[in-house]
């Protein structure tokens, strides 16, 4: 039979020692003060006007033999991204780039192939439309005493469309995971912004799959080289807060009622970490009120 006295004192139990936690977590809150805990969070994009000179490899084998060529332009750009810069406030001294994306403009390369003497040069003009290079995974570096920042390995996915007339007619889209170095130098500005200048990525290689080669053409190797000097990235940065726990800028009643339904249990609300929501995250919590 079901005792209900039972029930009913386990149930007044288990609320009068939470209570008593919420309560030592009032008492323990009163004796420390607000911690400065987190990164700072910075939203950046390129401003009017930025370009960026590309310089683009073509090497290509037919029964002519293999050629190859260069060509550069200068081509407008748009970038943008989103960082986390430690500590909360300057100088810091570490960088990570949760998201980076360039937008080149669409462009025509030409190129001068298989250039014999009395004869001349092949033409080839490779025409690049919705160029887009995306980092896809967060890249973290030391930000050194003069503020540079490098990012080995880091991974990009490379997408857009070429078509190429000349000594070689063909169409084809690029979609293409590789790794490549970014590097930038990052400086605090007045008024809390952020500027990532003297970017540089290392080239790009496009090996071109050859079922997608034109009737005459066995190999064709495109190799993107970008040269950033004239684009940068700024914006505001602010420090983030992991006691706002539903991200409305302040920390209230909402996110004490966000750590009270985790009680017991790992969460987001777990200010320290020890894997359960408890008495030290509620004193934590109520350290950093407003």
């Amino acid at each position: 039979m079901l005792n209900v006295s039972s029930c009913a004192l386990s149930f007044r139990s288990d609320r009068s020692r939470v209570a008593f936690s919420i309560g030592a977590a009032v008492l323990a809150a009163t004796l420390l003060t607000p911690d400065a805990r987190g990164d700072s969070v910075a939203q950046v994009s390129s401003p009017a006007g930025a370009s960026m000179i590309a310089t683009m490899t073509i090497t290509i084998t037919t029964a002519l033999g293999t050629s190859s060529d260069s060509d550069t332009k200068t081509i407008a750009i748009l970038a943008n991204g989103s960082a986390q810069l430690a500590p909360s406030a300057p100088p810091w001294n570490g960088v990570t780039i949760d998201a980076l994306h360039l937008d080149p403009a669409d462009t025509t390369f030409h190129f001068d192939l298989y250039c014999f003497p009395f004869i001349g040069c092949q033409p080839l003009d490779v025409a690049v439309s919705g160029l887009t290079i995306d980092s896809t995974a967060p890249m973290s570096s030391i930000v050194t005493a003069s503020g540079g920042a490098t990012f080995p390995n880091a991974n990009f996915l490379v997408r857009g469309a070429y078509s190429t007339t000349g000594v070689a007619t063909a169409t084809g889209t690029l979609d293409d995971a590789t790794t490549a170095t970014f590097a930038c130098r990052v400086q605090a500005l007045a008024k809390s912004q952020v500027k990532f200048d003297q970017l540089s990525l290392a080239p790009i290689v496009n090996v071109v799959d050859a079922a997608s080669l034109p009737s005459g053409v066995t190999a064709l190797t495109i190799t993107f080289a970008s040269n950033l000097t004239n684009t940068t990235l700024s914006g505001m940065y602010v420090a983030a807060n992991p006691y706002d726990l539903n991200g409305d800028g302040v920390v209230d009643a909402a996110d004490l009622s966000t750590l009270l339904a985790q009680w017991g249990v790992a969460g987001s609300a777990d200010l320290d970490g020890d894997g359960l929501v408890g008495a030290a995250d509620l004193a934590i919590l109520l350290s950093n009120w407003g």
